[in-house]
């Protein structure tokens, strides 16, 4: 027979071995559950989601951050899931998996608009390539593409993830990468940018590429971003728009299905689900 105990106020149930769990991992495992659910988050705004008192919340964090499972952005003081959690979905290799699953969308869509495009992921103050066609291309832009950063501030990606993720996501953002003067700036770019529907790459950022970006949606949330790259010595942004926008959300929306349907997997067969961002 299974017993089940207390931990501030929250019940715990023993194992079918019948011992008792070890409270510091159950732990650690809520704090690494908010911050993920979270997306970036304070101290403050952690303790109040797991209801733990400060100085455990800390040692949690302190922990998770030695094992590469949370990143602490050393300026903002915000912490972050790193894409390691995936690893505890049941051997799950997310890079892998991202990789098999939308390099058919993506190629369909070099052939069908013959500029390359890139899938991007937050992670910090920066939009990082997890995958990317251009390796594909006979267009040679930046080939060293895996694991490139770009700012979320001006960068086609990080405008479209801004535009479109959730408001309270979006304010924690702003706050975290640009000062109090620039905040008004950057909503009137934010609102510009969902009026456009597509985010778009700010011309002074090198090098001299021109992007333009859609984000991925998994309910109200951006899981990732696509963008179209191009040069602008060949063609305008307004062009590419005209060609390439609706190839591009269409990739979008089927890497989305792509996306939400391993998510539900997981979710039946007892995994975490674990957020993208």
């Amino acid at each position: 027979m299974q017993e089940n105990d207390t931990d501030g106020g929250n019940e715990v149930r023993r194992g079918s071995s019948g011992y008792e769990p070890v409270r510091a991992v159950l732990r650690a495992f809520r704090v690494l559950e908010e911050v993920n659910r979270l997306g970036q988050a304070r101290l403050p705004e952690i303790v109040r989601a797991v209801g733990l008192p400060r100085a455990t919340v800390i040692r949690m964090l302190d922990t998770l951050e030695v094992a590469d499972l949370v990143h602490r952005d050393p300026d903002q003081a915000v912490y972050q899931a790193t894409p390691k959690v995936h690893l505890l979905s049941s051997g799950f290799n997310f890079n892998l998996w991202l990789e098999s699953a939308t390099t058919p969308i993506l190629l369909k869509l070099l052939r069908r608009i013959g500029w390359p495009s890139d899938i991007l992921m937050l992670h910090g103050r920066e939009m990082v390539v997890s995958h990317s066609n251009r390796g594909h291309s006979v267009i040679d832009i930046n080939p060293r593409f895996i694991g490139m950063r770009s700012p979320v501030l001006g960068s086609a990606s990080g405008r479209a993830y801004l535009a479109w993720c959730p408001e309270d996501e979006r304010e924690r953002l702003i706050r975290i990468v640009c000062n109090l003067q620039d905040q008004r700036r950057i909503r009137a770019e934010i609102k510009h940018t969902r009026a456009a529907g597509y985010g778009s790459r700010d011309i002074a950022l090198p090098p001299n590429v021109g992007a333009l970006a859609v984000p991925v949606m998994i309910g109200d949330r951006v899981a990732c971003c696509i963008d179209t790259v191009f040069l602008p010595q060949v063609t305008t942004a307004a062009e590419v728009a005209r060609k390439c926008l609706g190839p591009l959300r269409e990739a979008a929306t089927e890497i989305a299905a792509e996306m939400s349907m391993t998510t539900q997997s997981k979710k039946s067969q007892g995994f975490f689900a674990l957020s993208t961002t």
